[in-house]
């Protein structure tokens, strides 16, 4: 292994980042929103990686071409394939970090290979054969004659048993990979996929280097070419604690927003001895994520009661849409499916429709309508528009402003507590 060294002062962040871990890996979250956070990484990781080595996309920029596979104005074919190129990295390091196969320099190339997919065939995947220069640093790559002993090396050290942390580990690997640079070009690419496949596969998150990073990101890597790879340490453990960040919101949502919610409605339902185009694919897999939700939590109600005495609660199945049938929505109201209970002889069937677009929205509502008691009182209804991985939320009769940055389980929550409300009332 290269004669790597780095300060004993980390000591305590890795510690402590190896109990956020744990404590993580211990805590139970939705596949709906583990979903999401996936998403969120890849998005952000192709943006950011691909902003520091020069690409012009901006972040939604690159959403749009990632999802959607729309062509940005103004903005190089280059610059499109390294996103699209990149996001295919990421799911194929995703699944390389899930298998328990040893990892070695065979792997590293076929992560490069995709990174330049289309873009430069004749050396993608393939050592350079050509001795290069990194601007801005006095370190010179090894000559082009030495790379695959340099990577043979490299390679079995990847394969073999390792004594350190997972994240110096993470940091050596990236730190070493780009003292070799390999590769003619996308050699820093290449270097953050390994970085994040080497976290994965002990079970920490992934990391986001930022685009901001960049001066300092540098700086860690020059002091890394003589050895010390104590500040590339630090940068991976900030960026790891945003990472953390993201997780543990996620799972302090189920935890203070899903359960208790859960834990109400059991209560109250116990007293009571009763027991809820680019453009389409992407609406459509925010609506797949909130019936995922809206199916996780009835489950989760349902399971709060002997087998013999329980509620009937579920979700009717989500019908296919066609390019036909999204037109029609920004027209009328569509039924996508219904929250369903069965309770002590009393039954239950709230309809979840797609609703035209209102105001400035530029994409068709969720809604579901909650039929008033009497003629007296009018019918109620919560409405959701997806954006990106939250939702804008209106609820009616009477409120006209939206709530913003409502998450996936907020609004599953809200839902069944809506219909289990209503269901009581039945009675």
């Amino acid at each position: 292994m290269y004669p790597y060294r780095w300060s004993e002062s980390i000591e305590p962040r890795l510690q402590q980042a190896t109990e956020r871990m744990r404590r993580l890996r211990a805590a139970t979250m939705p596949p709906a929103a583990v979903q999401s956070l996936r998403h969120w990484f890849r998005i952000h990781h192709t943006y950011n990686s691909n902003a520091i080595e020069g690409n012009r996309l901006t972040l939604p920029e690159t959403r749009a071409v990632v999802e959607d596979g729309i062509t940005i104005a103004g903005k190089s074919l280059k610059d499109h394939f390294e996103a699209v190129n990149l996001a295919h990295a990421l799911d194929f390091v995703e699944a390389l970090a899930s298998k328990e196969t040893l990892l070695g320099e065979r792997d590293v190339r076929d992560m490069h290979g995709i990174v330049l997919r289309g873009i430069d065939p004749e050396n993608a995947g393939a050592y350079r054969r050509i001795n290069v220069r990194i601007g801005g640093t006095e370190h010179v790559p090894p000559e082009a004659v030495r790379v695959p002993e340099e990577m043979r090396v490299f390679g079995e050290w990847l394969a073999g048993p390792k004594d350190m942390h997972p994240v110096v580990v993470s940091a050596i690997a990236h730190a070493w990979f780009e003292t070799i640079h390999p590769f003619v070009d996308g050699n820093g690419r290449t270097g953050r996929l390994l970085a994040n496949l080497l976290l994965m596969r002990e079970h920490f998150p992934a990391i986001v280097l930022l685009v901001e990073d960049r001066a300092r990101y540098y700086t860690a890597l020059d002091a890394s070419h003589s050895g010390d790879i104590t500040a590339m340490v630090e940068l991976t453990l900030d960026r790891l604690d945003q990472s953390f960040a993201e997780y543990e919101r996620a799972a302090r949502e189920v935890l203070e927003v899903r359960e208790p919610a859960i834990d109400y409605l059991a209560e109250q339902l116990g007293k009571a001895r009763s027991t809820t185009s680019s453009r389409l694919g992407r609406w459509y897999e925010s609506l797949r994520a909130l019936h995922e939700a809206l199916c996780d939590s009835s489950r989760q109600l349902m399971a709060r009661f002997p087998e013999g005495d329980r509620p009937q609660l579920g979700v009717s199945d989500l019908p296919v849409l066609t390019e036909r049938e999204w037109v029609s929505i920004f027209k009328d109201d569509y039924w996508l499916c219904g929250l369903l209970g069965d309770s002590h002889g009393h039954h239950m069937d709230l309809s979840i429709s797609a609703v035209p677009p209102r105001g400035d929205s530029e994409e068709p509502g969720i809604r579901l309508t909650i039929p008033g008691e009497d003629v007296t009182k009018p019918e109620r209804y919560i409405e959701a528009v997806p954006t990106g991985h939250t939702f804008r939320v209106w609820r009616g009769p009477g409120r006209h402003q939206p709530e913003l940055d409502v998450s996936l389980i907020q609004l599953a929550t809200e839902l069944w507590t809506s219909a289990v409300n209503h269901l009581l009332q039945a009675r």
